[in-house]
């Protein structure tokens, strides 16, 4: 190791590890010096050179150009010469994963403080309820930012249809829920086509998008909140779970933060904030857990259930698995352990690759009513 390596220090342990390095101590010496196992004096070694790496710097290989603080190094080119020297080098660079998550990050604590206590006064139903019932409306793949054409698919989606519908077609459910206190939105991941500027999934998988990536996130933000706000017209508690899906990992967490700091002061509302990838919420004798259906996959998520809540599972005799990700025209319900998981189609139009795969979707949003001693006692489907 050299000096160079002194400013990819993270740490002051690292630093103090690196000079006695430097000096020539082996790492046996290290260790005895700093009071550490040999393991340790090694870890501190290693961390370094591979922060160095990452950025260009690691002379062992040839490699001795160090790019800007904020950028990593994809891949390097080497020209050696006939006396076996470095002649010229070329360094592929891109920008640091952590300073991205980090702008996120940034932008997304700026974006919360500017929405705190944004939420309107709804005031609480008055009506009597019926207590041993609950709502429970689950909202497919709804692919916010999808661009899908009737000359492809037989019919337009874009950013502000795809608003329109979600509107449309959950006040048309409002119209059909029961007269309870209580109201689950399942938000089932997969809200949002892409996951960054690039247009693609979040894994990199290119999609067909509408219009800009801030454009399209506020879109999706109002609809959520328009549908809150309209649950909570009809039931005196909405409690509302993200969740994560393979499109869309990163502006998952975004729309949960906003949603929880723009109904921070209506005690009413909970937003159901668990980063797990499936969330059980029990209702007396009855349960359910929500997933997207990716991972775990729907075929192992009663026994997902069974494993992580186990004491759901004993408690409940109605248990149920709800989840998107499956683009079929008819919802798909299988028995899985004493548990039945069903899929919930989404309101988007089939994009250029579902038609081209041949999948159709089934349009529709569903709402479930759920009793504490019988499990589910009827359901309400809207479709376009």
């Amino acid at each position: 190791m050299d000096a160079n390596h002194l400013e990819f220090c993270s740490t002051e342990k690292q630093l103090t590890a690196v000079k006695l390095y430097i000096k020539g101590h082996s790492e046996h010496e290290v260790a005895k010096l700093m009071g550490v196992s040999r393991a340790t004096a090694q870890s501190f070694k290693r961390a370094v050179r591979k922060k160095a790496a990452a950025k260009g710097y690691a002379p062992d290989s040839d490699m001795i150009r160090i790019c800007p603080s904020n950028y990593n190094v994809k891949g390097t080119s080497t020209l050696y010469g006939d006396d076996g020297q470095v002649k010229v080098q070329w360094v592929k660079t891109d920008l640091e994963k952590e300073d991205q998550l980090e702008a996120v990050e940034t932008a997304l604590k700026n974006f919360i403080k500017d929405h705190e206590k944004r939420s309107p006064f709804v005031p609480t139903p008055t009506k009597s309820k019926r207590s041993n019932e609950l709502a429970v409306v689950n909202i497919g793949d709804a692919h916010f930012g999808m661009y899908a054409h009737k000359d492809i698919s037989g019919d337009n989606y874009d950013v502000n249809i795809a608003a329109q519908r979600h509107k449309d077609v959950f006040m048309r459910l409002m119209n059909n829920a029961p007269d309870c206190d209580t109201i689950v939105i399942n938000q089932l991941g997969d809200y949002y086509h892409a996951d960054n500027y690039e247009s693609t999934t979040t894994k990199g998988t290119r999609v067909d998008t509408d219009g800009r990536l801030e454009h399209v996130f506020l879109i999706g933000l109002e609809v959520m909140s328009f549908i809150t706000e309209e649950a909570l017209k009809k039931f005196k508690k909405v409690i509302v779970r993200h969740v994560k899906g393979n499109h869309d990992s990163v502006l998952s967490m975004g729309i949960k933060a906003h949603q929880q700091a723009y109904w921070r002061n209506n005690k009413r509302v909970k937003i159901e904030m668990s980063p797990a990838p499936a969330w059980v919420f029990e209702w007396g004798k009855t349960a359910f857990l929500v997933s997207h259906g990716h991972a775990p996959k729907p075929n192992k998520l009663a026994e997902y259930f069974t494993a992580k809540y186990p004491e759901e599972w004993g408690r409940t005799k109605h248990r149920y698995c709800y989840h998107g990700h499956i683009h079929s025209k008819n919802t798909a319900m299988e028995t899985y352990g004493g548990c039945i998981t069903e899929s919930f189609a989404g309101l988007p139009s089939a994009d250029a690759w579902h038609n081209e795969q041949g999948y159709v979707s089934g349009q529709s949003m569903c709402l479930i009513v759920l009793d504490k001693e019988k499990g589910e006692v009827r359901r309400s489907t809207e479709r376009l």
